[in-house]
């Protein structure tokens, strides 16, 4: 900031005579929010997982894509923590499209991980999810293969209507 623009500010404004390089290295230091969230523990601060669902929840629709894509490369993290897929699941239900639906797909087979991945894909719109379902149908047993079935089911109700 020059001289000139540094004289501009109010006297009561904290940043008035800051050296903005010390600011500018303070920012660049700050934490991805993105990677945070990624292993984020139950029970533990998620303050930044809050900040982005908001974002996320505030967003234009035209800003889903770019903030899907993220929340992809969160699940697709090799440390991406038990509380970040929930989360991860829980925002894809509110703004996915079928480009996640290769990323949830695998939860499907996971019994510890499949009600998440099916959370997110009842909402989701497309022959993809319908395809993902029917593909995890055929491989499940037992509560994971009910859990399937329910969500096909309320999939079709929902797009009855």
């Amino acid at each position: 900031m020059s001289a000139k623009e540094e004289g501009k500010r109010a006297a009561s404004d904290p940043l008035k005579g800051m050296n903005t390089s010390k600011r500018d290295a303070w920012f660049k230091e700050s934490p991805d929010r993105w990677k945070v969230t990624t292993v984020m523990e139950w029970g533990g601060d998620r303050s930044m997982a809050s900040e982005l669902e908001v974002e996320i929840i505030d967003a234009d629709p035209s800003q889903w894509p770019g903030m899907e894509k993220k929340l992809v490369a969160v699940l697709g993290n090799g440390s991406c923590s038990d509380p970040a897929r929930d989360w991860v699941c829980r925002m894809l239900r509110l703004i996915g499209s079928p480009a996640c639906v290769p990323a949830l797909k695998p939860l499907l087979a996971d019994p510890e991980q499949a009600d998440r991945a099916r959370y997110a894909l009842e909402m989701i719109p497309g022959k993809e999810v319908d395809a993902a379902l029917q593909e995890a149908l055929g491989k499940c047993t037992g509560n994971a293969r009910k859990g399937i079935e329910g969500t096909i089911a309320a999939r079709k109700e929902l797009n009855s209507h």
